[in-house]
C-alpha cells in the first residue's frame, strides 16, 4: 500500500502559524461566500436563520477544513500555502484525496481500533502484521484498501480476538464514508494557480491508476468532484495569494456589513479590518478549544472514526458581523490591540523566514524551526489565557510601565506598538528553550522568576538611557499597587539594555506573603519564601536567557 493510502483519513496536526493563518483565512473565505449568497436571498427569511444554525466549519479533522450541514459533510477543503504550481508538485496530497474519496481504509485507521502490547522493540509491528494478515487472507479488503463487498460475511472467519474490533472499525468507516466522502465535493486551495498536468492523470507517477481509470477529461478530476484551480470552480477562487485572500475577505465583509447594518452609510477600511480581526479571533478560539479537547481527551470514549472536532457555526460568524465596532469602547480598542499584536507576530515570522530561506546550514535551519515552535507555543498560551477579550490586559503586562494617558488613542497605540513587541518581547521569547506555558519564566534552578516585557533601554548615549530608566520607573510606580501589571511573584523584569550584564533596580518592591514557615508550599521559589519586601530589578535579556536556559 502506498504512503498516501496508508495515511489516516482523519488528522489533527497543528501546522506552522503562517500555514495555519492562511488555512484559517481560506476557511473563513469559504464560510463568507456561502453566508453572503444566503444573505442576498433575504436575511429576514426564516430560511436564513435555519441556514446559520445548521451550517458550520470543522478545522483539522477530515481535511484541513470541512463545511458541514448538521452531521453531514458538504465539502472538504485541502489547503497548500507553499508556492508550488505544478500538478506534479501536489501528487501525494491529490493521491490521498483520491483514496479518501473512493473509500480506501488505511492501515493507520484500522490500528486505531486495537491496543498492541509491546515488551520489546518490534512487538507492535509483529502484532500489526498478524492483524493485516487476517484481514488480507479473509478478503476483507483488496490490495489498495477498498472494502470487499462481502466483508460482513468474510469477517466471521477471522480470528475471534480480532473480529469484534474489525467489525466496529469497518462499520464506522462505512458510516463516515457515507457522510463525508461519497457525495461531498473536494476543493484544493493553493496560494498560486496550479497548472493543468502536462500529461494524462493516469500516466502520472504516484496517482493510483485504478481510481482514475475512467475520467471524463483525462487531465481533470472534476468528474470525481475534486477541483483544483485550473478547473475554474464556479463557487470559489481556488488560487489566492495572501494579499488576494485578504482583499477577498475585506470585500465579503464589506458586502455583509452593508446588509446587516443598513442604517450606516459607509464602513471605512479601518472598520472592515477590525471586523476581519474579530472573525479571525473566532478561528484562534477554535484552535484553543481543539487543543483543550485533545489535552482533556474529551472523546476518548468515542470510537476513532466516529469522532468529530469542535466547529465554528455560521451563526457565530454572523453575530460578529452584526456587532458594532465603530464606537471607541473597550471592545473596539481590544480589537485594535489584537490587530497590532497579530501584525507584529506575522512580521516576526516573516523576518525569520527571510533570514533563513537562502541558508544551506543545517544549524541555521534547525534554529529557525526551534524559534517557530517556541513562538507558536507562547502564542497558543496567550490566546488561551487572554484572547479574545483580554488582549489589552495581556499587553499591559508586557508594557507594565505605560500609564493611561489623556489621549486614549495614544495609550492603546503605545501598548500595541508592533516594533517593540517584535524587537524586545518576541526576540526574547524565541530564544527561551523551554516555554513555561505562562507569561512568567523561572530560572533553571527555580530560584528566581522573570517577566518578559517590551521595555527598551538600548540607547547609545548614557543620558538617554538614564532618562528612559527614570521614565519607566515612574510608570511602574504610578501603576503600582492594585493596578500593578508586574505579577506578584516576579523578581526580574526582562528588558533590552546596552550591557549584557545589566541588572538595574526597578524602583518597586516585591511582596510575597507566606502564612507559616511550617506550612510553606514546597513549590515556592527560594526568593518567595520571605515576608519582608524585596526590590524588583530590570535584567538585560541576554543575562536573563543565561539564567533561564542554564
Amino acid at each position: 500500500m502506498s504512503n498516501a493510502s496508508s495515511k489516516s483519513i482523519l488528522h489533527d496536526a497543528t501546522p506552522s502559524w503562517n500555514g495555519y493563518n492562511y488555512q484559517g483565512k481560506v476557511g473563513l473565505y469559504v464560510c463568507l461566500v456561502n453566508i453572503l449568497k444566503e444573505a442576498r436571498a433575504g436575511v429576514d427569511l426564516p430560511a436564513f436563520n435555519a441556514f446559520l444554525d445548521e451550517h458550520h466549519i470543522e478545522y483539522e479533522w477530515i481535511e484541513d477544513f470541512a463545511i458541514k450541514k448538521n452531521d453531514n459533510y458538504l465539502s472538504l477543503h485541502q489547503v497548500k500555502h507553499k508556492g508550488e504550481n505544478k500538478f506534479e508538485d501536489h501528487v501525494e496530497a491529490i493521491a490521498t484525496i483520491l483514496y479518501r474519496k473512493n473509500g480506501v481504509l488505511s492501515d493507520t485507521d484500522i490500528f486505531k481500533y486495537f491496543k498492541f502490547k509491546s515488551k520489546k522493540k518490534g512487538d507492535t509491528a509483529a502484532e500489526q502484521a498478524k492483524l493485516k494478515a487476517e484481514i488480507t487472507v479473509h478478503k476483507l479488503v483488496d490490495d489498495i484498501g477498498l472494502l470487499d463487498s462481502n466483508w460482513k460475511t468474510n469477517v466471521q472467519s477471522v480470528d475471534i480476538k480480532y473480529r469484534e474490533n474489525i467489525i466496529k472499525c469497518f462499520n464506522d468507516f462505512e458510516s463516515l464514508s457515507q457522510k463525508a466522502f461519497r457525495t461531498s465535493i473536494t476543493y484544493f486551495h493553493t496560494a498560486d494557480k496550479v497548472d493543468q498536468p502536462s500529461e494524462n492523470i493516469t500516466q502520472i507517477a504516484g496517482i493510483p491508476e485504478l481510481l482514475v481509470a475512467s475520467l471524463a477529461q483525462p487531465k481533470s478530476l472534476s468528474c470525481q468532484l475534486i477541483y483544483l484551480s485550473f478547473d475554474n470552480s464556479p463557487v470559489y477562487d481556488l488560487a489566492l495569494s495572501d494579499d488576494e485572500l485578504n482583499a477577498q475577505l475585506e470585500r465579503q465583509i464589506k458586502a455583509l456589513l452593508e446588509i446587516f447594518h443598513p442604517g450606516i452609510s459607509e464602513f471605512s477600511p479601518e472598520d472592515i479590518r477590525l471586523y476581519k480581526t474579530a472573525l479571525c479571533a473566532l478561528i484562534d478560539q477554535n484552535l484553543v478549544i481543539r487543543h483543550q479537547h485533545i489535552r482533556d481527551k474529551l472523546d476518548k470514549d468515542i470510537s476513532y472514526l466516529q469522532r468529530t472536532k469542535p466547529s465554528i457555526y455560521f451563526k457565530e460568524i454572523v453575530q460578529e458581523l452584526k456587532n458594532t465596532y465603530r464606537v471607541q469602547n473597550d471592545a473596539y480598542w481590544n480589537l485594535v490591540c489584537r490587530e497590532n499584536f497579530e501584525k507584529a507576530y506575522k512580521e516576526q515570522l516573516d523576518e525569520l523566514y527571510e533570514d533563513i530561506k537562502h541558508s544551506t546550514s543545517d544549524e541555521d535551519i534547525e534554529d529557525y524551526h526551534q524559534y517557530i515552535a517556541r513562538l507558536e507555543s507562547v502564542r497558543i498560551n496567550i490566546i488561551d489565557s487572554y484572547f479574545p477579550n483580554e488582549c489589552v490586559s495581556f499587553l499591559r503586562k508586557i508594557y507594565p510601565h505605560t500609564t493611561r494617558s489623556i489621549n486614549i488613542r495614544e495609550f492603546y497605540e503605545a501598548i500595541s506598538e508592533p516594533q517593540k513587541i517584535k524587537s524586545v518581547f518576541l526576540d526574547f521569547i524565541q530564544e527561551v528553550k523551554k516555554p513555561s506555558g505562562k507569561l512568567t519564566l523561572a530560572c533553571k534552578n527555580d530560584i528566581f522568576e522573570f517577566q518578559p516585557s517590551c521595555i527598551d533601554f538600548n540607547f547609545t548615549r548614557a543620558r538617554r538611557k538614564d532618562r528612559a530608566i527614570d521614565t519607566v520607573r515612574k510608570g511602574l510606580a504610578d501603576n503600582y499597587g492594585n493596578q500593578s501589571f508586574i505579577l506578584s511573584n516576579v523578581d526580574y523584569i526582562v528588558v533590552n539594555s546596552t550591557d549584557a550584564e545589566d541588572v538595574i533596580p526597578a524602583g518597586i518592591e516585591k511582596i510575597t506573603q507566606v502564612e507559616s514557615y511550617e506550612h510553606t508550599n514546597s513549590n515556592l521559589k527560594n526568593s518567595d519564601k520571605i515576608t519582608q519586601q524585596k526590590e524588583v530589578s530590570f535584567m538585560d535579556s541576554r543575562k536573563a536567557l543565561g539564567e533561564i536556559n542554564g
